[in-house]
């Protein structure tokens, strides 16, 4: 067990590493060791002295006019925070620098080994298999799903792929290449499939473009990516619905062939009624689960339209709140579908394999 907390901790540590040294000398750690406020009406302007914790400039000491907006606010900088800056040496050796962000990473790191510690320590083997299918389904989305969607791909079909890849490898790895994760994987990869249709269908219907959001006309006008962004708002409905599915259908499937070690003679329907009795449960918290997840991520944009006064039917045909709406209910669809999906193969693989046991006995 320690040796597998140990090399939890080892993994993240090396791969923070990998990316901490992949940044560019234009982003230097520093440390804020006094801060001077000058404020005026509409602009706050301070004078921070800094001091560098890295590279070639590693402890100088250099004094930014950090000045912003007061509607904007800026950066919430005090004495002690580790900044990101960028620093220019000009014709005279003067050292200039701006102030990029805060640094968060020493504290995001933090939060990264308390949650692998909890998942190891309570989750024990199993745990240290969902992490290695967590990182194994990050690298997919990173170096598979992302970089060819930005090199043009079709969106929709490479979240295909991926999602099936992120399921087929998270329920091996978790439950082993067994009946009960074959079956599991079946029920969750169609109701992904489910959710990607009815989304494909709603967000012709509707006309989403999939550029009402800053991140797309981030990618328009600042990457200057060629994206399919009607594609791209499909892909994150399929992304975001793997997890709940993947989860309402190994309850079901465990549950299933569970009774059916416990309850040998129980019949086939029996099975789909215990399923079906159990999938209602399942189902009223996990739809909650996802709704409130996509609720919780948009919610400074509901604030901005109710708090408003806008009229409610024009807010609902924005394509900004009908995306949502849309992805909320087609995951949810997706969701609910995948249990009656479930219960039958899971019923019919128990079942099989019951049968073929009985022969072979006698």
């Amino acid at each position: 067990m320690i040796k597998k907390i140990c090399l939890t901790l080892i993994f993240l540590i090396i791969f923070i590493s990998i990316s901490v040294a992949t940044d560019d000398n234009h982003q230097i750690k520093s440390k804020i060791v006094n801060i001077e406020s000058i404020s005026q009406e509409e602009l706050k302007s301070q004078l921070i002295t800094v001091k560098v914790l890295e590279g070639v400039y590693i402890n100088e000491i250099i004094t930014i006019n950090y000045v912003s907006l007061q509607a904007s606010r800026g950066l919430d900088l005090k004495v002690g925070h580790k900044v990101l800056i960028a620093i220019n040496d000009d014709e005279n050796n003067q050292l200039t620098a701006s102030i990029l962000n805060i640094d968060r990473r020493d504290h995001l790191l933090q939060l990264g080994i308390l949650f692998l510690l909890a998942v190891v320590l309570f989750g024990r083997s199993k745990g240290f298999a969902s992490l290695i299918s967590l990182g194994l389904s990050g690298l997919l989305i990173i170096k598979i799903l992302i970089p060819r969607i930005l090199e043009g791909y079709n969106p929709i079909f490479i979240s295909v792929l991926c999602a099936i890849g992120i399921i087929i490898t998270s329920f091996i790895l978790i439950g082993g290449f067994t009946r009960k994760s074959v079956a599991a994987m079946i029920g969750t990869i169609g109701g992904t499939i489910i959710s990607g249709l009815l989304a494909n269908y709603y967000t012709t219907m509707v006309s989403i473009t999939g550029t009402a959001n800053e991140e797309a006309i981030f990618l328009m006008t600042q990457v200057g990516a060629s994206v399919d962004f009607r594609g791209l708002f499909m892909s994150g409905i399929l992304i975001g619905t793997i997890g709940a599915t993947m989860d309402v259908s190994m309850s079901i499937t465990s549950f299933i062939f569970e009774l059916k070690k416990q309850s040998p003679h129980i019949s086939f329907i029996q099975l789909v009624l215990s399923g079906f009795n159990i999938g209602k449960d399942v189902m009223s918290t996990m739809i909650n689960t996802l709704i409130l997840a996509y609720a919780g991520a948009s919610m400074p944009l509901f604030l901005i339209f109710f708090g408003s006064e806008i009229n409610f039917s024009y807010i609902l045909n924005t394509e900004v709140v009908a995306g949502e709406i849309i992805r909320s209910l087609c995951g949810s669809i997706g969701l609910v579908l995948t249990i009656p999906l479930t219960v039958f193969i899971a019923s019919s693989m128990v079942n099989n394999n019951h049968r073929r046991s009985i022969i072979k006995h006698y």
